[in-house]
């Protein structure tokens, strides 16, 4: 039997990335997914590819992410896992002092708003449901700050604090929350933007050079484990537990 046999997940942004390569996996493990991605040739081919459902959601659309969680329930009658898990910086986003206030009015709904409205139409199911498990997804900025990224490091601060949140509000209903903060991993976005060795790119930062990590850049694959146990009953103990998966570079 799966580990995560019986249960249903949303996974947002599994269009690519660490959030394809979770759905791969929970599905494998025994779970019933629904994709939840804003672009949609991209969410229907990860449920082609998978076995998953799909359902377009921007999820930093409250009334989307509403659907999202209501077209969850009409297919699987029930929401156990929410991975958390669509989000991203930008090129542009640079010191405070320089940064266009774009940066800022494009990252914080995409990487704070958005797991704040998944949570607020998901929790509900899961304590009618009996519980469930949160997991997000972080950054080891978060751990450490980031240089230039100052927009990105903020949004994702926040989101560690708003899990713990989550962990100590719900833990009474059965819902935990815990909060993955992965270093560099070779997605489709990181592969084009930052400098691999040997090869020359336009932007480097605090961790924008995989030399940096001595145990190897991580694979999508990688994250997408580490979000499988906290979805799975083998971590019924951790909540609010903030879990660096970065190869140790925020202790050097």
């Amino acid at each position: 039997m799966g580990r995560l046999e019986g249960k249903a997940a949303i996974v947002t942004g599994a269009g690519s990335g660490i959030a394809k390569a979770a759905t791969a996996i929970f599905i494998r493990e025994g779970a019933s997914v629904m994709v939840a991605e804003v672009d949609e040739a991209a969410g229907a081919a990860t449920a082609a590819e998978t076995g998953a459902s799909f359902h377009r959601t921007d999820v930093t659309d409250d009334a989307a992410a509403a659907a999202c969680a209501a077209a969850a329930m009409a297919a699987f009658g029930r929401i156990d896992i929410l991975f958390n898990c669509a989000g991203g910086s930008v090129i542009e986003d640079t010191a405070i002092h320089e940064v266009d206030l774009g940066v800022w009015d494009r990252t914080i709904p995409l990487d704070l708003k958005g797991p704040m409205l998944m949570c607020r139409h998901v929790v509900p199911h899961m304590i009618a449901g009996g519980g469930g498990a949160i997991v997000n997804v972080s950054s080891v900025v978060a751990l450490r700050g980031n240089h230039p990224a100052h927009v990105y490091s903020a949004a994702k601060g926040g989101l560690i604090s708003f899990t713990r949140s989550l962990a100590g509000s719900y833990s009474d209903r059965g819902v935990r929350a815990n909060v993955i903060c992965p270093g560099l991993v070779l997605t489709e976005r990181v592969r084009a933007r930052y400098r691999q060795p040997n090869e020359e790119r336009p932007r480097e930062g605090s961790i924008g050079t995989f030399e940096k990590y001595p145990f190897g850049v991580g694979q999508p694959e990688d994250i997408a484990n580490v979000a499988l146990f906290l979805a799975s009953d083998e971590s019924r103990m951790v909540n609010g537990a903030v879990i660096p998966a970065e190869g140790g570079i925020s202790h050097y």
